[in-house]
């Protein structure tokens, strides 16, 4: 561990690091710091202790509910963090994901709780030898988050709510992830609680960020698992086989480090996501035509045909079908949302779609998509 502290500290995310070195340190008397965690969903439990040196904080807020957003958690940090001063004489994206440590728990709680979690800015520090209740601050000010909800009709009904701060046990694992792959999995999880807070006003985007974190996800598996040299021949045999001929092995070897990143994207996101897929559903809709069917085979056609939706969305400008960025149609006295669109055809802003062409909704692609991220999470364990 003293290596890795040491020798590797400018590759380690600092949510990371902050634990690492929480465990090495013999130093008890630290800066603790105090953040809100804005959502608009609401908790039981509480955890003063047992994640490092996080705690999670339960406010209970009042009044709670969709689109009502508070701060049910606080966030309590004791700081363990060394001095650092990045390299500024050259590039360097290699921790980048668009936030500081602050929004890094964020997103692994976001993911862990399956709800809408954003970070705010310091509200309180505690140093050693000041004011024992702390000190109040604002000039890390961070304004609430907004999210636009329609009353009574969620395009993604199961991320409101109530929930056990339980779900945050696997919290306890940042240590115990490599951090390469820690990384990756912050992003993976940035891009899903991104999602989540545009669900309910452009399902659009939230469709292409779900799909994005399973890729992020993917592209760490492919990376750790097969070498660019066995995508090449895998992807492209015959590329390989004209680069053997006119040049050799090393040709193959030189070629695949440069376009290896852009092969079989497909088919990897499709072997991932099954890979990695979570059970069906223990609450499904009771009529078996509004669900998805939980098979090897109908899973690969709707996942094949989800990510053909993502690419004409971004190299063509043309979006999801219509139904695909609804609100699920209850029917009946069903109390589980479906899991497709409803209805044999449907037409809707100059678009006609058959039953087949709308095979999965954003409610249930977002139960897919939480699952294998925390099924790819659990694997990632050193």
């Amino acid at each position: 561990m003293q290596s890795l502290l040491h020798a590797e500290t400018k590759t380690v995310l600092s949510s990371q690091l902050n634990w690492l070195w929480c465990e090495e340190s013999e130093l008890h008397n630290v800066s603790v710091v105090e953040y809100p965690l804005y959502s608009d969903s609401s908790f039981t439990g509480n955890f003063s202790e047992g994640f490092g040196p996080y705690g999670f904080l339960n406010t209970i807020p009042f009044p709670e509910g969709p689109g009502i957003i508070n701060a049910p958690i606080i966030l309590r940090v004791a700081i363990h963090l060394p001095d650092y001063r990045p390299d500024m004489s050259k590039k360097d994206e290699s921790l980048y994901h668009g936030g500081f440590w602050i929004d890094e728990i964020a997103a692994l709680a976001s993911v862990a709780l399956g709800v809408r979690i954003q970070a705010g800015g310091m509200s309180r520090e505690f140093k050693p030898g000041q004011d024992p209740y702390g000190q109040p601050y604002e000039w890390h000010y961070e304004s609430k988050p907004v999210v636009r909800v329609r009353s009574h009709r969620l395009i993604l009904p199961e991320v409101v709510g109530k929930r056990s701060m339980d779900k945050l046990t696997i919290l306890r694992s940042i240590p115990r992830i490599k951090p390469n792959r820690y990384i990756s999995l912050i992003r993976a999880c940035r891009s899903y609680q991104n999602a989540l807070w545009i669900a309910e006003s452009e399902p659009n985007s939230a469709w292409l960020l779900f799909i994005s974190a399973l890729e992020t996800a993917a592209n760490d598996v492919y990376s750790t698992e097969v070498s660019h040299e066995e995508r090449l021949r895998e992807s492209k045999p015959d590329l390989a086989k004209y680069l053997e001929e006119y040049g050799d092995a090393e040709h193959v070897r030189r070629v695949a480090e440069f376009i290896s990143p852009t092969l079989g994207s497909t088919k990897k996101f499709i072997d991932f996501t099954r890979r990695f897929m979570p059970d069906e559903p223990d609450r499904r809709p009771d009529h078996e035509q509004l669900q998805v069917k939980w098979t090897n085979t109908g899973l690969k056609k709707v996942l094949a045909k989800v990510y053909k939706y993502r690419s004409r969305s971004l190299h063509e400008g043309k979006p999801f079908p219509a139904p695909m960025l609804q609100p699920p149609d209850f029917i009946g006295t069903d109390s589980h949302p479906p899991e497709v669109p409803a209805g044999i055809a449907s037409s809707s802003y100059g678009g006609t779609w058959m039953r087949k062409d709308t095979p999965i909704n954003l409610h249930c692609f977002h139960y897919i998509t939480r699952g294998v991220l925390l099924n790819w999470w659990r694997d990632a364990l050193i």
